[in-house]
């Protein structure tokens, strides 16, 4: 994704938020009300507008014996790529992220979506089996089946909303099962996908004593203005900057495309200083 403006990344990504909304809303908004009570459809929409449908970002469709060895005789893995070299190869550990919403499958050389991950669990959800009227599919039969990686996407961003609640700082959390969500959460849900739950909550603990007397509805808002001044180490999700950054892309995304509700929903209080704080957010990233 890098590090370019909110406004730029939502631009780029206006076709693709349109046609989802037509395709896949009414599934998007059957799996929110069952998993995420209260985020708009177009949140997700704006979560999942960086991934492709039938996406593996290690390249691999099984990760099978088999099929590693077809991909070293061919030269290029069956969904793009050097299997030598690069991400997903295959002497690699990378992690393989499915579908348009990126959900955990696995790491190259396990099979795809099989074992102990994120996908398998989603997929033998009650959660999941209450969106789609049955289970999940699993291994190889990912490709292709959408239903399931909206629903398993879905159910995958409410795991890392309640992975994050329980590791930020008391102050900042909420209670286990409390509904419906709120910009905040789902804000700390999606940091915690892309940075992971431990740096998302370290990027929070970094500014919890300004956070923690906000109203939780001024939180993300305080939070990115926090994050656009860091001038630390480390690079990419390493520094809280990024790690907003790549967060107010997707949610950008979102009102780019919402309803007077949803706009309501994604209020951050980023209002006459939004561009601003978007510029100091790329310098800083």
């Amino acid at each position: 994704m890098g590090a370019d403006s909110p406004d730029a990344w939502a631009r780029d990504k206006r076709s693709r938020m349109e046609r989802r909304a037509r395709e896949w809303g009414d599934l998007v908004e059957r799996a929110s009300d069952i998993l995420t009570p209260g985020v708009p459809v177009v949140a997700h929409l704006g979560f999942a507008a960086n991934g492709g449908a039938d996406e593996n970002t290690t390249g691999w469709l099984s990760c099978s014996d088999r099929e590693r060895a077809e991909a070293l005789t061919l030269g290029r893995k069956p969904l793009g790529g050097d299997p030598r070299t690069g991400y997903g190869a295959v002497d690699s550990d990378d992690l393989h992220e499915l579908g348009a919403w990126g959900v955990e499958g696995g790491h190259v050389p396990e099979r795809v979506g099989a074992g102990d991950c994120a996908w398998v669990t989603g997929a033998r959800s009650d959660g999941v089996r209450k969106v789609l009227d049955r289970a999940g599919v699993e291994g190889h039969e990912w490709h292709g089946a959408h239903e399931d990686q909206i629903a398993i996407g879905v159910w995958n961003l409410a795991r890392h909303a309640a992975q994050i609640r329980a590791k930020v700082d008391p102050r900042l959390s909420w209670a286990a099962g409390d509904k419906p969500s709120t910009l905040w959460r789902w804000a700390l849900a999606m940091m915690s996908w892309s940075a992971g739950t431990g740096g998302a909550a370290r990027h929070v603990a970094r500014y919890a004593d300004a956070l923690a007397p906000l109203p939780e509805a001024q939180r993300w808002g305080a939070f990115v203005r926090l994050a656009s001044t860091y001038d630390g180490d480390g690079r990419k999700h390493a520094r809280p900057s990024y790690s907003a950054l790549r967060t107010e892309q997707k949610l950008t995304a979102a009102r780019a495309h919402a309803d007077a509700v949803a706009l309501a929903f994604l209020a951050d209080g980023l209002d006459a200083d939004r561009e601003q704080v978007y510029a100091a957010l790329v310098r800083a990233s």
